[in-house]
């Protein structure tokens, strides 16, 4: 349309800085219907590094002159340009340099003849429902804000959820076919054009997963049941071992208090299962219970003769099933001269009864009961964590790290490590150092921490379980996209003399940034997706010409 003499022009795209550290270009974060920059070639999640004759810097960024910025404005007014006028701007994708020409316009509404605004020249009024549920200006502002966020891709805003933003789609289709048939115009066309983008960018990337590649969803299970017939064998020689010894027909709640417990007294027992209904809760220590009625034998779970148990337990989650977390335990065990009155204020009971030490544990899954492992509690009886533990960790299939693995290849080997539950090779996937950085009163310097553990193995464990849940439930797959160059991040001989710590301390520490697809299943198609506490961004470093190892903090 023609422009009143005097208009101001106007780059009609919004955009914001891009969110990489030390980059200078603007990221593209929308782009109006009527801009003229539609159909030109430029895309949501571009990104600009330079217009006209510019290239950004750093001096660009001070300047305050690149699009966007506080300064672009009065740049463009003084420029001589005017609306309609061509201009081009220069986007990064990938390590091509792509110039695109677009208009510039300038600020504009649409009314009809009665003065009453309208989303175009050919409508709809703003204020109308046409029968919809509300207007078709609070209409559009909420296909506004899922559209920046979805066509800006899975990185630019944090939280990504394909799954939520397919359903966030869905109400927009009926509402986008009526506007097409009433009011087709350019406006309608770009929202169709619009809403199939969404549609392509929210179902990802369709990938092509063999059996062998989701053979390891099936480890869990088939190591349990391994587990299970181990455990059987080793429970039913512990009984015929104990047999002796053996108390038969036990009373099934003694109380300390109200009964004579002497002929208790060292016999051997078996107690019916415990689970978390049968747990008992003090001030400051907690109690396996078997019994009722206020009586029944007591097992104190800070007993030194439980550990084992907890590390079993904690053995059987990192290598058979990371589910596995309401047990149900049989124990074997020895009653003992000192009784016990527990009290549990929370749910109003008191037991008196009497301490039976533990020889011996079948800890079943309370969800699967037909999976379970037996743990011998006696010293020196065994060295395995649980019976047939040996087996399992001589059946499992480990990846190979190699010290001159590219961060693509060690990216990947953790990612096998913790398919195949071998925890061992995917810590030693993870950096044993960190670039730190420390501030005196009038300066600051860097230096590599060579105490640091990105992932210690007491506390990656939950990272592990999680992840390795997540391998089980709705990831199938995980693939390295991209590699950003290598960049320095530590350069000794930049750092205060007065401030080199040891010879141990490297010359050079590198870093490269990963950007990660993770593979899910949507009906019988193998996609990529983006889901909730998924991480895409990874960053591994190197010390000098050491092995690249991940200094990322997250598992998957």
């Amino acid at each position: 349309m023609p422009w009143p003499e005097g208009t101001s022009p106007q780059l009609e795209i919004e955009t914001s800085n891009h969110n990489e550290e030390g980059s200078v270009a603007r990221f593209v974060t929308w782009i109006p219907w009527d801009s003229g920059f539609r159909g030109s070639g430029l895309r949501v999640s571009d990104l600009i590094v330079g217009h006209g004759d510019q290239r950004y810097d750093e001096e660009t960024v001070k300047a305050g002159t690149r699009v966007g910025d506080s300064r672009f404005s009065s740049w463009l007014e003084k420029s001589g340009l005017k609306p309609d006028d061509p201009f081009t701007l220069l986007v990064q994708r990938g390590d091509e340099r792509v110039p695109i020409q677009g208009r510039l316009g300038a600020y504009r509404t649409y009314k009809n003849a009665e003065g009453k605004r309208m989303l175009s020249e050919t409508g709809p009024l703003n204020h109308e429902k046409d029968g919809f549920d509300y207007a078709w200006d609070a209409w559009y502002r909420q296909f506004f804000d899922v559209a920046k966020v979805i066509l800006a891709g899975w990185d630019y805003y944090v939280g990504t959820v394909t799954k939520n933003q397919a359903e966030q789609l869905k109400p927009f289709a009926e509402r986008i076919a009526y506007l097409e048939q009433h009011y087709p115009s350019k406006f309608s066309q770009a929202l169709r054009e619009d809403y199939e983008a969404m549609k392509i960018i929210v179902a990802g990337e369709k990938r092509e997963l063999s059996a062998a590649d989701v053979a390891y969803r099936g480890l869990g299970e088939a190591r349990a049941k391994d587990v299970t017939a181990t455990a059987d064998k080793a429970f039913a020689a512990f009984l015929a071992e104990v047999e002796p010894e053996l108390m038969s027909n036990p009373p099934e709640a003694p109380n300390s208090f109200t009964e004579d417990i002497r002929p208790l007294v060292g016999k051997v027992l078996r107690l019916g299962a415990v689970g978390k209904r049968e747990l008992l809760f003090e001030t400051k220590r907690n109690w396996y219970w078997s019994g009722r009625y206020g009586g029944g034998y007591l097992i104190d779970k800070r007993d030194p003769s439980l550990k084992p148990l907890y590390v079993a337990t904690d053995e059987y989650i990192e290598k058979v099933d990371p589910y596995f977390r309401d047990p149900s335990i049989s124990f074997i065990g020895t009653v003992q001269a000192e009784p016990a009155l527990v009290c549990d204020v929370h749910r109003n009971i008191t037991v008196a009864g009497v301490r039976v030490q533990p020889m011996a544990a079948l800890v079943a899954n309370a969800a699967n009961k037909e999976n379970r492992f037996f743990v011998d509690l006696r010293p020196g009886k065994s060295t395995e964590a649980f019976a047939g533990e040996a087996a399992l960790q001589a059946g499992i299939r480990r990846p190979t790290l190699a010290d001159d693995a590219a961060p693509e290849q060690v990216l990947l080997t953790a990612f096998e490590a913790m398919k195949m539950g071998d925890m061992e090779t995917w810590l030693s996937c993870y950096a044993n150092w960190m670039v730190r950085s420390y501030y005196e009163r009038d300066r600051s310097f860097l230096y590599v921490d060579r105490t640091w553990e990105t992932m210690g193995r007491q506390s990656a464990t939950s990272a592990w379980d999680r992840a390795r849940q997540r391998l089980m439930d709705d990831v199938y797959g995980l693939e390295v996209a991209n590699l950003s160059p290598v960049r320095v991040v530590y350069d000794a001989a930049e750092q205060p003399g007065d401030h080199k710590l040891s010879r141990s301390t490297p010359a050079l520490v590198y870093s490269v940034r990963a950007l990660v697809n993770h593979i899910g299943k949507i009906g019988e198609e193998y996609r990529t997706f983006a889901g909730f506490m998924l991480h895409r961004r990874w960053e591994l470093q190197r010390l000098d010409d050491g092995p690249w190892r991940i200094t990322s903090t997250h598992a998957i």
